[in-house]
């Protein structure tokens, strides 16, 4: 081996563009270890002194979003070429006003991507309105979007579960008699996700005019009672959580002689999750309260302790074990349970409470095979909601040889897109949506797709985050071929690209 000093070294060039427009961008920051060039007025570089081989490569400008990518630097006398796109960054911005068109300062503005809550990561934006009640939230990358104003005090915190630190707005004025109160309200004034306005943001672009009308609603009492796993009163502590994916617990209290009182709640459906300690194990219940035009009593909850659940990976040696996550359907966002590895291809939960559950899997699958079926007993739960309690039977991971397939064509495909898209709504998460880039003659191959119907379509761009949306994933499904992949069989099929829906 040559010594360091002596070591060949190799460059990389190439223009940075931006990804709305064909011109260049200039003071562009590419490094690659300690090297480093910046673009010129034509957004061209040359990075020279790198080791010959993979080399790492990260782009850096003012609004825009970084870039790291990876180039092969093969010659000495050669510079490799790299050109690349930076995305710029985009804003939504607007302002919050209340029931009769007051701005409203002071006033959390939250934004979130518009997925259902079906995966394990969230990414939350936020600013909090001017004296003007005005905000402006970024910056964000292309996509679809959910904007919410938090405006209630009564509020633990946001999805963070942190306390707010700004001074709550003034409260409404009562109607006909009855307090009211601020409710979390989406653009443009909505009570909840389900009748919230998806922004649509592109690359660049500032997104404005965004006015959220706060909804101001009665408030009633909800009162009940907390017993223990034995029946008897306990003084727990009793959480008021709206049933919407993610969201936190709004308020809290502490049941006396198992009695507890929330005398603020709003009209709507509600979960009153109770919670107690007792020798290091955590007892917990859940129960559903209804709130309409008056108080609602005698919510009782039942406290329960956590029990533990097992499963196996068949056949054995052929996988990583996977990573099991119990999402609660009718609990908590805290009550979810995460597999723990044991021997012997095992896997164990050590604490889930009663409930209904939905499963999701993550699993480094070996090259030749696919998850198959998640069974819970005979029953196969995958994609499923499934009621566990103690005694149920243990979950069995089923990976399948891998002896199917989809390839096709897309005419004219460019710089398009390949998406499969499972019939069954239940399974549309990211193990099984499959997306790929076709070749430079329009050939695209799917290996390791479970058997059944699937929506295959060819699209000019994919934006991830509608792959979550339930909406989008809808209009997809109505675009797209329907092909029926069966075992040991590879299908085909020939595309046209389509544009992808706003």
């Amino acid at each position: 081996m040559l010594p360091a000093a002596a070591q060949q070294t190799g460059s990389v060039e190439g223009r940075v563009t931006s990804s709305t427009a064909a011109n260049g961008v200039a003071g562009v920051t590419v490094t690659s270890g300690s090297h480093r060039a910046t673009t010129d007025g034509s957004g061209t570089y040359r990075l020279t002194g790198l080791p010959l081989g993979d080399a790492a490569l990260s782009f850096e400008a003012a609004g825009f979003f970084k870039l790291e990518t990876r180039a092969n630097i093969e010659s000495v006398a050669a510079p490799a070429h790299l050109d690349v796109e930076l995305v710029p960054h985009s804003f939504i911005s607007g302002r919050v006003l209340d029931d009769e068109d007051h701005p409203m300062p002071r006033v959390r503005v939250e934004i979130t991507e518009g997925v259902r809550g079906t995966g394990t990561t969230w990414t939350l934006w936020g600013d909090v309105t001017d004296s003007e009640g005005r905000y402006r939230v970024g910056p964000l990358r292309p996509g679809a979007y959910l904007v919410m104003a938090r405006p209630n005090p009564r509020v633990v915190g946001s999805f963070s579960g942190r306390e707010p630190r700004e001074k709550p707005p003034e409260p409404p004025k009562p109607h006909d008699g009855e307090r009211r109160t601020w409710v979390r309200t989406y653009y443009p004034s909505a009570p909840d996700r389900d009748g919230a306005a998806r922004m649509i943001v592109r690359a660049g672009s500032e997104v404005s005019g965004c006015d959220i009308r706060l909804i101001a609603a009665p408030v009633y009492a909800i009162r009940g009672t907390v017993l223990d796993d034995a029946g008897k009163p306990a003084n727990a502590a009793v959480s008021l959580a709206p049933t919407e994916i993610l969201e936190m617990p709004e308020t809290r209290v502490t049941a006396h002689d198992g009695v507890f009182e929330f005398p603020d709640a709003t009209p709507g459906d509600w979960r009153v999750v109770a919670e107690l300690e007792r020798d290091g194990v955590k007892l917990r219940g859940v129960a559903a309260a209804l709130v309409s035009r008056q108080a609602v009593e005698n919510v009782s909850v039942r406290l329960a302790a956590p029990f533990t659940m097992r499963g196996s990976v068949e056949p054995r040696g052929k996988s990583a074990l996977p990573r099991l996550e119990l999402h609660p359907a009718d609990g908590p966002p805290s009550g979810a349970a995460y597999s723990k590895d044991a021997p012997y291809d095992q896997f164990v939960f050590p604490a889930v409470y009663p409930g209904r559950y939905r499963v999701n899997v993550y699993a480094d699958i070996a090259k030749d095979y696919y998850l198959g079926s998640v069974l819970l007993g005979e029953e196969d739960v995958l994609g499923k909601e499934v009621m566990l309690a103690e005694g149920a039977p243990q979950f069995r991971v089923i990976f399948k040889p891998n002896s199917t397939g989809l390839r096709g064509t897309v005419e004219n495909c460019g710089g398009g897109s390949v998406l499969v898209l499972p019939e069954e709504e239940g399974l549309w998460n990211f193990r099984f949506i499959r997306k790929m880039s076709c070749d430079r003659s329009g050939h695209f191959e799917f290996g390791g797709i479970r058997p059944g119907g699937y929506y295959v379509l060819a699209l000019d761009r994919i934006e991830l985050t509608g792959l979550d949306d339930l909406g989008t994933l809808r209009r997809l499904a109505s675009m797209g071929t329907r092909v029926r992949i069966e075992p040991e069989r590879a299908a085909y099929v020939e595309l046209k690209v389509s544009h992808w829906p706003d």
